[in-house]
């Protein structure tokens, strides 16, 4: 066989297309029968309760989107570029969300929109009866997931722009960045810094948003710690559903594995990021720790 040949590489390609459609309409006939399945459900409360699932990158929001959406009396919007619930990985508009939270079969109605995480106070404003789940990663690992997946991208892509004060170009992750938190990645900030050192500045700049927007103040949002739900899965998902008001089923936990925690040898990074993101991790595990008890 040619492999240079034009009409092999037309026959390749569609073979591969008609795979890509065969999983799309498997996926579309389970979500359908999912759909069918919680329709049919006695449901324990009558209302709508969208939640959403909030974050930085890398840190088991979509785990904890995926779990609520496996509930009989949950139904999830994971984030996905082609998910008719996201244009650009964000929210589409409120009157779009609205009618998918009103046509939904089951009560409690999750999105894993972690490119709004800046808006989350503005979102449960906006929508009647929402909660927040805010996920949060030891900075470590999530750094080594960010670099292992996408390399120098918050580096060169997100952080070098907040040390500049181009937030033009950072398109939805420019929003409601604080002066406090623009000023430590001003003064932090090299050419010559490591991916890990990027990764970990945007992990601080994504997380310090639960306490610039007051989040830990609002009884509508709920902090979770992904070490904590993956090691302890019962206790962590029965404090999520009881968050949640609804009844907790061990079946939403297949799936869920702790083997990524300390996956990768962490190579360390600079000395003052170190610092403020040590900081930031125990102010978050304080607050994580306050709401066990």
């Amino acid at each position: 066989m040619n492999l240079s040949d034009p009409t092999v590489n037309r026959l390749g390609f569609y073979k591969r297309l008609k795979r890509f459609n065969l999983e799309k309409i498997r996926l579309l006939a389970k979500r359908f029968q999912g759909w069918i399945l919680r329709w049919r459900t006695p449901h324990p409360v009558s209302d709508k309760i969208p939640v959403f699932v909030v974050g930085s990158n890398r840190s088991g929001t979509q785990m904890v989107c995926g779990a609520i959406g496996k509930s009989l009396h949950g139904w999830d919007y994971q984030e996905n570029e082609s998910n008719i619930v996201f244009k650009d990985f964000q929210l589409r508009a409120d009157w779009i969300i609205k009618s998918l939270i009103r046509m939904s079969p089951a009560p409690i109605v999750s999105f894993g929109n972690i490119l709004d995480s800046q808006f989350t106070d503005n979102l449960l404003s906006r929508f009647d009866k929402s909660k927040a789940i805010w996920v949060y990663r030891r900075y470590e690992d999530a750094a080594n997931s960010s670099v292992h997946k996408w390399k120098n991208h918050f580096k060169d892509d997100i952080i070098k722009w907040v040390a500049r004060g181009d937030f033009g170009k950072l398109g939805a992750r420019g929003d409601r960045i604080s002066a406090r938190t623009e000023n430590l990645i001003r003064n932090l900030y090299r050419e010559d810094i490591s991916n890990e050192d990027g990764a970990c500045l945007y992990w601080y700049m994504r997380n310090r948003l639960y306490f610039d927007l007051k989040l830990h103040e609002d009884p509508r949002v709920l902090i979770v710690q992904y070490e904590h739900a993956v090691l302890n899965k019962e206790v962590a998902f029965q404090r999520i559903f009881n968050f949640l008001g609804c009844p907790y089923d061990s079946a939403i936990i297949d799936g869920i594995f702790s083997s990524s925690v300390g996956k990768h040898k962490w190579p360390g990074i600079d000395p003052g990021i170190k610092k403020a993101c040590d900081e930031l991790k125990a102010q978050l595990d304080f607050n994580f720790e306050s709401t066990l008890h």
